[in-house]
């Protein structure tokens, strides 16, 4: 590493935004010096990016904060930022509470980082910016055209915020309300990818994907399924995904799309938190149990073979034992090939933090578990079931446990550790020999010349 170039290093909590938001504050920071490093104690400037999803993220935060108090007083020039939801949330209040800390941005003043980093390492003030920007005014921050990267998979965000206000979650009120980013930028940046970045697939991200310019759009913006048919096209590209989508939101014209364009993977991560009409009624997720089935049904009659994955929460306030087990039932009827599952922990400043009929601690670790087993269960027979297949693989480089096999995704975003001879972003077809707890082991098709 350049000795004049100053060090940076990024701690990523909660969703894969705040990972792709992670990427930006590196690419933003290079202008000044700045090089990112896996060494957080050798960086001259640590950031935070925070989640306040789960009470554990908060937790998990100040422990950092407290383990990066010698660090930022042993050199008056270090500088310790948070960035992300928490901060968001907490504002002034976090910088009071930390001493230590220097630097406190929510989620729209990203594009504002640079600028605070340059202050602080100037004056050394102390700086909290969580105002929110007008609508005009956000900057989705597209990839910059030298940027070097590796590998063959990149997140593109296509909008930011939410609007449907769930009465357990706090995202509407700490990353704002929907905005969506154009078209003709999101495409632009895509082709950028994959014609000097080498890029085959890629993901579209957003907190709801599918509320894409359903609404509130400007005149003239396609829908979601539009936009995924014009990504779809750059050549070059092998495969579009997506996430996270919203039940509610799936209507014909995404059905329409994974008919017709197959290089929209047939694989959706679609939450739906709770098997209970009761249950979802409190959670305000705005349908019902019979309306999720039938459209992820649905998906899979476009797209056969179509592989799902969800988010669900155990515990919520008032969730009975048959609550629960109607849960369970859904999984089985569903047969998700994971699930994100969490016990309900109250988040400060959501409607679901003041209802009543807790359920005990005890008992939401109990149904956890048993969600878990079951999903585990699932997850291997759908695996088990591909022994025998031959799948086609995107190739993304040497296998973590054996450097002598490849490792790649099959359209159903199934892992495969394979033997075989290709490079990093190729497709071939992989004969699936052997299923595992959470993969799949095969060898490469040998084709052989005429």
């Amino acid at each position: 590493m350049d000795s004049d170039k100053r060090r940076v290093h990024v701690v990523t909590y909660g969703c894969q935004m705040n990972s792709h938001d992670s990427d930006r504050m590196l690419e933003l920071l290079e202008p000044l010096g700045f090089e990112g490093t896996t060494d957080k104690l050798s960086a001259d400037l640590v950031i935070l990016n925070t989640c306040s999803v789960r009470e554990k993220a908060d937790q998990k935060l100040f422990s950092e904060l407290g383990r990066l108090r010698e660090w930022r007083e042993e050199d008056p020039s270090r500088i310790l930022a948070v960035g992300g939801c928490v901060a968001q949330g907490m504002g002034n209040d976090l910088l009071q509470r930390c001493r230590h800390l220097d630097l406190v941005f929510g989620t729209d003043q990203l594009a504002e980082l640079p600028d605070m980093v340059s202050r602080i390492s100037a004056h050394r003030v102390r700086v909290a910016a969580t105002e929110w920007r007008k609508a005009d005014e956000f900057d989705f921050l597209p990839i910059r055209p030298q940027r070097r990267m590796e590998g063959t998979h990149a997140f593109v965000k296509i909008m930011k915020g939410c609007n449907k206000f769930c009465t357990y979650c706090i995202v509407p009120y700490v990353k704002g309300r929907e905005l969506y980013r154009p078209a003709k930028e999101i495409v632009d940046e895509v082709r950028l990818l994959v014609e000097r970045h080498g890029i085959r697939e890629v993901t579209l991200l957003g907190q709801t994907v599918t509320s894409y310019n359903l609404k509130n759009g400007k005149s003239g913006e396609p829908r979601f399924a539009e936009l995924l048919l014009r990504v779809a096209e750059i050549e070059g590209l092998h495969r579009v995904r997506f996430m996270t989508g919203y039940p509610k939101d799936v209507h014909d014209d995404l059905l329409e799309a994974f008919r017709i364009q197959h290089k929209i993977q047939p694989y959706i991560h679609m939450p739906v938190q709770s098997g209970s009409d009761r249950i979802l009624r409190m959670m305000n997720r705005g349908y019902r149990r019979a309306t999720y089935l039938e459209k992820m049904a649905a998906l899979r009659a476009a797209r056969p073979g179509l592989s799902l994955t969800s988010d669900l929460i155990v515990g919520f306030p008032g969730e009975t034992e048959d609550d629960f087990l109607q849960t369970i039932s859904l999984m089985e009827e569903v047969r998700y090939d994971s699930v994100f599952s969490f016990a309900y922990s109250e988040r400060p400043g959501t409607r679901a933090e003041s209802f009543a009929d807790s359920v005990p601690q005890a008992e939401r670790r109990k149904r956890l578990v048993h969600l878990n087993a079951v999903q585990d269960r699932i997850t291997r027979a759908l695996l088990r079931e591909c022994v025998g297949l031959t799948q086609e693989v995107l190739v993304l480089g040497p296998s973590a446990r054996d450097p002598q096999m490849l490792r790649g995704r099959t359209p159903e975003h199934r892992m495969v550790n394979f033997v075989g001879e290709a490079q990093v972003g190729d497709l071939v077809q992989v004969d699936i020999l052997e299923a595992g707890h959470h993969t799949l082991r095969g060898a490469q098709v040998v084709i052989n010349a005429a």
